[in-house]
């Protein structure tokens, strides 16, 4: 067995006490919570007592570890924030992990990749974990492995009432945490599956944007002909002109190719050939040829996943919204170009395509997941800075408005401030009755 953890004295703050700014800090900036007490949890037992004494005071409950999902100010709440919740123990032989509730994906890394294994996580090991796995959980392992929540074994969960609940005990409550994503008490505690997964052949490369119109649909055709233990996304960006940037990369629009496969370094390259023909003059076609301004795929420690996309790791101020995807034809490319392609003036920093299927279309016995059949998955994210914060949310709902036509629900992980916690299509009417049964109860 092996474990990392941190372990401090606990903490009550107010508005007016010194750590309290910092202690509701959000990794999205945009919201900048307001609760009337957070309570900074070091135990279960801290949960339990924090619950009851909102419960006592009438107050409402909120949970916080990274805040990547926070979207509003919680003014008159009692914040629970489970960051110091952050042990992670792992159990070689067994291959799996006890994670405490406010622990991110980089620390269950750190505890797994000696041994060679690791998670199911996203593209960004800087998110919750409890979080990701309530919300279904895709990255890059996905198409070979299932979402994240596939893996959710067990969890401890703090009820409003104050009681602490094992879903060993309770299988509806696990079937709800499986993909419900909010509503359903503390959680304090879970135990995933691990896979043997020490290596990854991937990477990201950067093309110009330019090349968009002749990416895209090769994209598209390219990634129905890749094997499930492999896995890619596309996403156009619009960089900023920040010199900590490889200088080839500051202040361009660019096209940038993300894949992974857990194949050997030579079978991933011959995955690749066919988008690198397209770059490097060796088409039998006749097509357009695209020069890659970087080309950083190879083999690689899965420990170094973020690599591949890539994503900002400082909290920033953004908007974002998501969409399911039942095709990606032609027409729907070109509305995607229309609104975020080469020649549109937009302050969007990303419009992403994420393709799916594989393992992810394989649900458990027990399962809350929403769009499991959905082959691609489109996200779409803006700065909130002074300058085009009134007009970000605007732009960012019109990408997903563009294709609403293959639209088929969202990514609960990644719903605009304006729907977050609202069910919407999101889930069918057996599966959102359950899950609203489920919440009531754990709250009664």
């Amino acid at each position: 067995m092996s474990s990392v953890a941190t372990t401090t004295s606990p903490a009550t703050l107010s508005p007016a006490d010194p750590g309290y700014a910092a202690a509701v800090a959000c990794f999205n900036t945009v919201h900048r919570p307001h609760p009337d007490l957070v309570v900074e949890a070091r135990s279960p037992d801290d949960v339990v007592a924090a619950v009851r004494r909102a419960r006592a005071e009438g107050l409402p409950v909120t949970v916080q570890a990274t805040g990547h999902g926070i979207a509003s100010d919680l003014a008159g709440s009692l914040m629970i924030s489970t960051r110091h919740l952050d042990a992670v123990e792992v159990d070689p032989d067994r291959r799996t992990a006890v994670v405490g509730g406010g622990a991110t994906w980089d620390r269950v890394i750190a505890a797994t990749a000696p041994h060679g294994l690791a998670p199911v996580c996203g593209s960004s090991s800087r998110v919750g974990v409890t979080g990701f796995l309530l919300g279904g959980g895709h990255g890059p392992l996905s198409r070979e492995y299932g979402v994240g929540s596939d893996h959710l074994l067990r969890a401890r969960v703090v009820s409003g009432s104050g009681a602490v609940i094992d879903t060993d005990d309770d299988p509806d409550l696990l079937a709800a945490l499986r993909g419900g994503k909010t509503g359903f008490g503390v959680v304090v505690e879970v135990e995933i599956a691990l896979h043997p997964v020490a290596r990854l052949y991937g990477g990201g490369i950067f093309l110009p944007g330019e090349a968009a119109t002749t990416v895209l649909p090769a994209w598209r055709d390219w990634v129905a002909t890749l094997p499930e233990h492999a896995s890619s996304s596309i996403a156009l960006l619009r960089l900023p002109a920040d010199p900590a940037l490889p200088p080839p990369l500051q202040g361009r629009f660019v096209v940038h190719l993300r894949f992974t496969t857990t194949a050997s370094a030579d079978d991933g390259a011959a995955l690749l050939a066919p988008m690198r023909e397209l770059m490097r003059g060796e088409r039998s076609d006749g097509g357009e040829v695209v020069e890659p301004i970087a080309d950083l795929v190879g083999e690689m420690p899965f420990a170094a996943i973020d690599s591949v996309h890539a994503d900002p790791t400082e909290p920033m101020p953004v908007w974002d919204s998501s969409a399911l995807l039942s095709g990606l034809p032609d027409a729907a490319i070109d509305a995607l170009l229309a609104v975020a392609g080469p020649g549109v003036e937009t302050p969007l920093i990303m419009a992403e395509l994420r393709q799916f299927g594989g393992a992810i279309t394989r649900a458990p016995e027990l399962d809350s997941v929403a769009g499991r059949d959905a082959p691609f998955g489109l996200y779409a994210l803006g700065p909130m800075v002074p300058e085009v914060a009134a007009v970000v949310p605007v732009v960012v709902k019109g990408v997903v408005d563009a294709l609403a036509p293959w639209s088929v629900g969202a990514l609960p992980n990644f719903l605009p401030a304006d729907r977050a916690g609202v069910p919407g299509a999101l889930w069918d009417d057996a599966t959102l009755a359950r899950l609203q049964a489920t919440s009531a109860r754990m709250w009664a």
